[in-house]
C-alpha cells in the first residue's frame, strides 16, 4: 500500500503569507504598554560574560621585582559590579583612567586561572616603563581600595580546540609572560587541558619575573615545563643565547605542536623568522597583540618627510564639533585625542578589536601594513582605526 502524501497548494502558502502582518499587528496592538520584565537566562548569561563595564577594586598590591607589581583586583558592589567576568587563559582586560586632563585606556593580560576569577579574583602584573606614562601613574597611585573601571575580557590569544593542537609551544619574555602564566595555573587546577612547553627569553636570570612560582607550577605538573633562555649570562639549568628552531626541536619532539608567541617587538623580531623554518602550517601559529608601535618613523615605508611634523585634527562625535587638536605625525590619532581629554571606546591598541573604528573625512594617515586588520569595504570608505593611525597631513576625523 502507497503511503499518503499530502502536498499544500501554491495558493493556500501565499494565503497563509499574506496574512501573517496582520496576525502580527493584532497581537502587537492586544500587547500591554508596560515594558517585558522578563529576565531570560541567555539575557543574563551575555551580560555576565561581555559586561559593557565592570566595575572593579584593587584588593591587594603585591611588589614582584623592582619596576612590576601585582595587582589583585574585585569587583566592585557598590558601583554595581557584583561578580566578575569570566575569561579564557591569555585574555585581557583593558582599563580605563584618567590621568589629569587625559583620559586613556591599557590593555593588561590577566595573568591568574579563570578558575580564581569564580572567587572574585583578577590578577594583573603592570611593569614600570620610566619613560611611560599610563604605568608610572598606575605604580604611584593603585593602592588598596583603589577604583578600576575595565571593560570585559577580550583578545584571541587562547587554546581553540577546533584550531589548536593540545601540544602549545609558547614564547614569551617578561612583556608576555602573563598570558603563559595564566595558562600554566589553568592547567595545575584542571581547567584547561594542554600540553604547554614555554621558552622563557631574558637577558639575565634576575630579570625573569615570576619564575619562582612557574618552576613551582612545572614541578606540580608534568604537563607544563618552561625553559629559560638567557642572552647575557650563563646560569645552572638555562640555555644560552635567543629562541631559535634548533632549540624548539631540541624540546619539542611532538610532530604536531601550535606556536603561540606573546611579548615585546624585538622577541617578535627574533623568533619570527625562526617559525617560519619550523614549516607549520598558518593555523598553528597564533601571535597575541603587539600593542602600539613606539617607533613609527623606523618602518621602512614611513613617510620620512613627515618625521618631526605636527598636523591640526577636527574632531567630530555625534553631529558636534569638538574642536582642532594638535597631532604629531609620530604618535597615533588615539594617543592624540586622550591627551587632549577627548574619551574614545579602545580595547587593544593594536589595531585589531575595532572599538576605535571611526571615519575620515578628510586628510591622509599612515597605518603599517602589519596592524591594518581592516576589511576592504571599511578601507574603500574611509574608516580607520585611530589607534594604529598616524596622520600625514591635517584632517578630519568622526569618532564614535
Amino acid at each position: 500500500m502507497k503511503n499518503k502524501v499530502v502536498v499544500n497548494s501554491s495558493f493556500k502558502d501565499i494565503k497563509n503569507f499574506i496574512n501573517i502582518p496582520s496576525l502580527r499587528k493584532g497581537v502587537i496592538e492586544e500587547a500591554p504598554n508596560s515594558p517585558i520584565n522578563a529576565n531570560y537566562a541567555v539575557n543574563s548569561t551575555a551580560n555576565f560574560l561581555h559586561p559593557s563595564i565592570q566595575y572593579l577594586i584593587v584588593k591587594s598590591v603585591v611588589d614582584i621585582s623592582r619596576d612590576t607589581k601585582a595587582y589583585i583586583l574585585g569587583p566592585d558592589a557598590s558601583l554595581g559590579t557584583a561578580k566578575l567576568a569570566y575569561f579564557r587563559p591569555g585574555q585581557f582586560i583593558s582599563v580605563t583612567l584618567e590621568i589629569g586632563h587625559a583620559v586613556v585606556t591599557r590593555p593588561y593580560t590577566l595573568c591568574s586561572s579563570p578558575l580564581r576569577s569564580l572567587d572574585d579574583e583578577y590578577v594583573i602584573l603592570v611593569k614600570k616603563d620610566s619613560n611611560g606614562f599610563v604605568s608610572p601613574f598606575i605604580h604611584n597611585t593603585w593602592v588598596k581600595g583603589t577604583k578600576v573601571k575595565a571593560a570585559a575580557p577580550f583578545g584571541n590569544l587562547f587554546y581553540q580546540p577546533l584550531r589548536d593542537s593540545k601540544n602549545i609551544v609558547g614564547l614569551t619574555d617578561e612583556y608576555g609572560i602573563s598570558s603563559f602564566l595564566s595558562m600554566a595555573e589553568a592547567i595545575n587546577d584542571g581547567t584547561l587541558d594542554i600540553d604547554l612547553t614555554l621558552f622563557y627569553s631574558a637577558r639575565k636570570k634576575n630579570e625573569a619575573i615570576m619564575m619562582d612560582r612557574l618552576n613551582e607550577l612545572a614541578s606540580a605538573n608534568n604537563k607544563f615545563r618552561v625553559i629559560y633562555v638567557l642572552s647575557d649570562e650563563r646560569a645552572d639549568k638555562c640555555e644560552r643565547g635567543f629562541i631559535t628552531k634548533t632549540l624548539i626541536e631540541k624540546y619539542v619532539s611532538a610532530t604536531r605542536y601550535s606556536v603561540f608567541v606573546n611579548g615585546s617587538t624585538p622577541l617578535y623580531n627574533r623568533v619570527t623568522p625562526q617559525i617560519a623554518e619550523l614549516k607549520l602550517e598558518q593555523k598553528y601559529i597564533r601571535y597575541g597583540l603587539s600593542g602600539q608601535i613606539k617607533n613609527p618613523a623606523s618602518l621602512p615605508d614611513f613617510p620620512k618627510d613627515a618625521v618631526g611634523k605636527t598636523f591640526l585634527c577636527k574632531v567630530i562625535k555625534d553631529g558636534e564639533t569638538l574642536g582642532k587638536i594638535p597631532c604629531s605625525a609620530e604618535e597615533t590619532l588615539l594617543v592624540a585625542l586622550e591627551r587632549e581629554g577627548i574619551a574614545v571606546q579602545s580595547v587593544c591598541r593594536s589595531g585589531e578589536c575595532g572599538f576605535c573604528r571611526s571615519k575620515l573625512t578628510s586628510g591622509n594617515v599612515y597605518i603599517p601594513k602589519d596592524v591594518d586588520s581592516r576589511r576592504l569595504a571599511d578601507s574603500s570608505f574611509g574608516i580607520i582605526h585611530p589607534c594604529c593611525s598616524y596622520p600625514m597631513s591635517n584632517l578630519t576625523l568622526i569618532i564614535n
